[in-house]
């Protein structure tokens, strides 16, 4: 597992990719399009994925990732920087969640 600190929180990752689409990359999956139909270089973005169990830290966590600003460093470079919310999502077993549900939480931010 890798270590990520946001907002001064000290998350446990088990997945962690960061990634940024230049004009150089070449597959339409790659490229980002403007209005004009100019290729145009993408933003620097950071997925990871962790996981929680129960419903109070499920509650806490969700509504910790609906904010739209985070300072964000990465340990194990030393890098620091300030990122925006994409998206985040949340999988589990089970109808709801209870205080023994396993709740992986996969959130994508973007510099």
């Amino acid at each position: 597992m890798k270590e990520l600190v946001i907002n001064d929180v000290v998350f446990d990752v088990k997945y962690l990719t960061t990634s940024t689409v230049n004009k150089e990359e070449v597959g339409l999956e790659k490229r980002i399009i403007n209005n004009n139909g100019k290729m145009t270089k993408g933003k620097d973005q950071i997925k990871f994925s962790f996981s929680v169990l129960g419903k109070q830290d499920y509650q806490l966590y969700d509504s910790f990732f609906e904010n739209t600003h985070y300072t964000v460093i990465m340990p194990e470079t030393s890098e620091r920087f300030i990122a925006h919310s994409v998206s985040h999502s949340t999988f589990y077993q089970g109808a709801e969640v209870a205080d023994d549900t396993e709740v992986v939480f996969k959130v994508t931010l973007t510099k």
